[in-house]
């Protein structure tokens, strides 16, 4: 704040307000040295933390002699492909990135559609237990996931769930929907129960004021919690390959971590960079896509609690 509008007829009270301003413009010219501070200290903590990622993308396209030079180069001599037509070619690459999206994608929408129903209904409803099923969705969330993958791989397997990727996306459910619950029911409490009465009054039943009123207000938040959701389900591997090491199937992480410890392939390090941006492109472009709305949601619910 640079200027300050006084508006009085008084000379002794626009002689008072004078000084006040001054003192607002040496504050702010004292920020912007701390300003500069910051953001220098800002740009080389990003520095740091893109690097690997710069070095990551740069070592796809060096070639073979670059890659095992004693003196490695912050640029390659000459741009290569080589490395992404191994992985290319990998006949199990594909097939695994394809299962990956299958369970991703299902994992996301049932949590969601699970989550978000169950939400409404601890945000909307006054029922015996409430208060004991938040408790158990908060519970649930600290539970490490590796307490309860042998009991959850007992269950799957007397159901004749497992090797299949239906059972992985239910495996997925137990840690997704009591985040999407937790997360959403912070949405919709804050959401006044005024807005339904009032479509309601206009003419709406019940499912049409949860479609008119509180699916477009809670759209921040499933946006934040989806993507979440999704990178939590495409990056997993405990489960997956517990679940699928006798089906013949692979996730691409779980595709990514034999093949750099395959013994032809454990020193093609350009083909494993490049496998591993291949795989992680998806949720970087997610990430991307939907920033805003990811940063939308999450300044909504620390906002509302």
């Amino acid at each position: 704040m640079t200027t300050v509008d006084v508006q009085t007829d008084r000379p002794a009270e626009r002689a008072a307000a004078t000084p006040k301003v001054r003192t607002k413009v040496r504050t702010t010219g004292e920020s912007r040295g701390m300003t500069w501070v910051w953001n220098t200290i800002g740009l080389g903590f990003a520095a740091a933390m893109g690097f690997p990622i710069y070095w990551m993308i740069i070592t796809t396209f060096k070639t073979n002699k670059d890659l095992i030079s004693k003196d490695p180069t912050f640029w390659p001599s000459s741009f290569s492909f080589d490395s992404y037509s191994t992985i290319f070619d990998d006949k199990a690459f594909l097939p695994a990135l394809q299962n990956t999206a299958v369970i991703t994608v299902g994992s996301v929408v049932l949590g969601l559609v699970i989550g978000f129903l169950a939400a409404v209904a601890v945000a909307r409803f006054d029922f015996r237990g409430r208060n004991f099923f938040i408790v158990t969705m908060l519970v649930v969330q600290m539970v490490p996931l590796l307490a309860i993958l042998i009991p959850l791989y007992v269950v799957m397997n007397e159901a004749g769930l497992t090797s299949s990727l239906f059972g992985v996306v239910l495996a997925y459910l137990v840690f997704t929907v009591p985040y999407v619950v937790w997360t959403l029911r912070s949405f919709i409490v804050n959401i006044p129960a005024e807005l339904d009465e009032a479509a309601m009054v206009d003419g709406c039943t019940k499912w049409g004021a949860f479609f008119r009123v509180i699916l477009p207000l809670t759209l921040p938040g499933l946006i934040t919690t989806g993507v979440y959701s999704w990178i939590q389900a495409w990056n997993e591997f405990i489960v997956v390959n517990t679940m699928l090491s006798s089906g013949g199937k692979q996730t691409s992480m779980a595709w990514l971590t034999f093949y750099a410890t395959t013994p032809t392939r454990g020193a093609d390090y350009g083909a494993q960079m490049a496998g591993a941006l291949l795989v992680s492109l998806p949720v970087i472009l997610m990430f991307v896509i939907f920033q805003k709305k990811v940063s939308a949601g999450l300044t909504a619910g620390a906002v509302k609690g």
